[in-house]
């Protein structure tokens, strides 16, 4: 088994080559931060006193073009070891304003080594002399799962700087869990086919019924990329089929069943079943696209948002939530769960479905930020959606009190910085926070353009999204598209 290599080996070894910059890929986010931190603690990896100061007025300028919160930046657990080493930790736990810095001044060359999770790979655009990958796959929510191989050209592909260098270089630096052969295998694989993403979501179809009726709906989704790949399969399996239909005719049931071995028949039957399971699997795909339309206008229909061909009128107002919590967010304004409460607590019951249910938020067992039986009815708002047998519906929502606690605790915290020593001492990544309150702030975004038929309600959730959307939220975010 292979030991890790440490980040040091990694920088002196770069270094003594001309390699530098570079993005070394982890597998988690602690062993990024591990990194910065073993760098910060080592003599040997500071930088020169002229290539800190210039690093550090690099900073200054990027916090005056963005206008992002100095002390929030200068106060950041690394930024002393950024400084000093020219390493920064890039990955979703840290702040967006964080990640930018990192950003730009790798962009700038300021930066010796990039330590990074896959957000570098997949999310932004700036290459490195050299990549340097230490593990053939990744953690996700359901455990470790295996590079595809367009995720690898992703990483790869960042090594290389246009204009700077003639050659990129892609190490290898296996670790204690990493297999070099695997990652060898997954490099001459090509990249993953080109795919379509759209399915018919509640929140699409009821956005296209405000201004097309059933059968626009189902011409708009035959022509669709998703349909017209399920048609050129469906047409490769026609063809499978008809190669075997052919072998049935040429070669004959009589031929096949009058073998001296007796297996002639058995033979036939094989091919029969075969060429018919072709063709099943054919005429499935050459309709998928139109049965999950019928099976999301069942579902609207039987949740009352869909009346024979046209909206109701709850589909009407519902159709002005542009989110894929469309359908819950319309059961519990109609069972009245909303009415009548401040805009404080408003954006804590938002805050409760925005978590994610693997993600670590700030809680409190003595605390009840909301009722009990405010929760029992979201609860079984969630289950009654979550039953209905429609594209797109997720089964598995679920109340997080801890995300409307975490919530309660932003809107009382007098500034970020108040806010991230309480962060610090729950262990709860700042990323995490952040993502969790601007869910939570877009959701009531939706519930604010519901003016028309729900004014007192779309007016708390204006005023709980703006207490909700201060610095440093509001530096890394366009508000004008909340």
């Amino acid at each position: 088994m292979h030991r890790e290599v440490h980040i040091s080996e990694i920088l002196l070894q770069l270094e003594r080559d001309d390699l530098l910059p570079a993005i070394v890929f982890r597998t988690s986010r602690a062993q990024c931060d591990a990194d910065v931190l073993r760098a910060t603690g080592n003599k040997k990896l500071e930088l020169p006193v002229h290539r800190q100061a210039e690093l550090s007025r690099s900073i200054e300028e990027i916090i005056v073009r963005y206008d992002m919160d100095a002390e929030l930046i200068r106060a950041h657990e690394q930024y002393d070891g950024l400084i000093r080493t020219g390493i920064g930790a890039h990955h979703a736990g840290q702040l967006l304003i964080w990640r930018l810095l990192l950003e730009e001044t790798m962009a700038l060359g300021q930066l010796r080594i990039l330590v990074a999770t896959g957000t570098v790979a997949a999310g932004v655009d700036f290459p490195a002399r050299t990549v340097v990958v230490t593990a053939h796959s990744r953690r996700g929510a359901d455990g470790f799962q295996n590079f595809s191989s367009t995720e690898f050209q992703q990483m790869s592909g960042r090594a290389g700087r246009r204009g700077k260098d003639t050659v990129g270089f892609c190490i290898v630096a296996p670790g204690p869990f990493c297999d070099a052969r695997q990652l060898l295998e997954i490099a001459h694989k090509p990249a993953n086919p080109l795919s379509s993403a759209y399915f018919p979501s509640s929140s699409t179809v009821l956005n296209l019924l405000r201004y097309r009726n059933v059968d626009d709906l189902r011409y708009t989704v035959g022509k669709s990329l998703a349909s017209f790949f399920d048609k050129r399969e469906a047409g490769k399996l026609r063809q499978d089929g008809a190669v075997l239909e052919e072998k049935l005719s040429s070669v004959g049931y009589p031929v096949l069943a009058s073998q001296e071995d007796g297996g002639g028949d058995k033979d036939w039957k094989r091919i029969r079943k075969k060429m018919n399971r072709l063709k099943r699997g054919a005429e499935e795909l050459e309709t998928r696209q139109l049965a999950m339309i019928d099976q999301a206008l069942k579902g609207l229909e039987t949740l009352g948002y869909v009346s024979g061909i046209s909206l109701s009128e709850k589909g009407y107002w519902a159709a002005n939530l542009c989110t894929d919590l469309v359908l819950e967010l319309g059961e519990i304004i109609q069972a009245g769960v909303l009415d009548g409460v401040s805009a404080e607590y408003l954006a804590a019951i938002m805050g409760s479905l925005a978590g994610d249910p693997h993600r670590k938020y700030l809680s409190n067992k003595k605390v009840n930020v909301l009722k009990k039986e405010d929760v029992e009815s979201l609860r079984s708002i969630l289950a009654r959606v979550g039953a209905v047998d429609m594209p797109g519906t997720k089964s598995e929502r679920d109340v997080l009190e801890s995300g409307a606690y975490t919530v309660m605790m932003w809107l009382q915290a007098n500034n970020w910085q108040e806010f991230r020593s309480i962060l610090l001492l729950s262990r709860v990544a700042e990323g995490d926070a952040a993502r969790l309150l601007t869910q939570t702030a877009d959701y009531l975004n939706q519930l604010s353009r519901l003016s028309d038929t729900h004014r007192e309600l779309s007016f708390r959730a204006t005023e709980a999204k703006r207490r909700i959307l201060r610095p440093p939220l509001s530096d890394a975010i366009n508000l004008d598209t909340l």
